[in-house]
């Protein structure tokens, strides 16, 4: 992808991103909303603020290209996770420093691991990595895990605290 397209993608990812986490309270708690929305304000239900915005734009995305990479459903289900995983780390750890949680870092670490899913998407397509026998369906079965355990876990969470409202200062 060019740094034009990975650019156009980091702020339509970002923007979605910002709009879907108003959109549960927005639509009055709606249940199917939820599926798609975070419902509170835990880390997991933050984690949909990659994953939806990142599918959407890549179901759009991938329709509209001529060259269609054999690697774009691995390198996509990659990113998401990757994104995930920096969101979660650089969250806990920094609360794990400070002892309590402040938003503009919580909304400067969401950009940061935004951008590390541009970064990450982008060399795994131009690298051609992850083209193997199954790879399609291998990521396809991720992402469905992934799906299910959101839409499963917005309304019967684990009792983990990934999964529980951050506590008030």
């Amino acid at each position: 992808m060019s740094l034009k397209k990975n650019i156009i993608a980091f702020f339509i990812i970002s923007i979605l991103g910002t709009v879907f986490h108003f959109a549960y309270s927005w639509s009055g708690n709606n249940t199917l909303a939820g599926l798609f929305f975070p419902v509170n304000e835990s880390t997991w239900e933050h984690l949909k603020l990659i994953f939806f915005p990142t599918i959407l734009y890549s179901v759009f995305e991938y329709l509209k290209l001529d060259n269609k990479p054999k690697n774009y459903i691995p390198a996509t289900v990659i990113s998401i996770l990757f994104a995930m995983l920096i969101t979660v780390t650089l969250y806990y750890t920094y609360n794990g420093i400070l002892g309590f949680n402040i938003d503009f870092f919580n909304i400067t670490i969401y950009y940061i691991a935004i951008l590390f899913l541009i970064i990450s998407r982008s060399k795994i397509l131009k690298s051609n990595k992850f083209i193997f026998d199954n790879s399609i369906a291998f990521f396809s079965i991720i992402f469905i895990l992934l799906l299910l355990f959101f839409w499963v876990w917005s309304y019967n969470p684990p009792n983990l605290n990934i999964f529980k409202p951050p506590m008030p200062v």
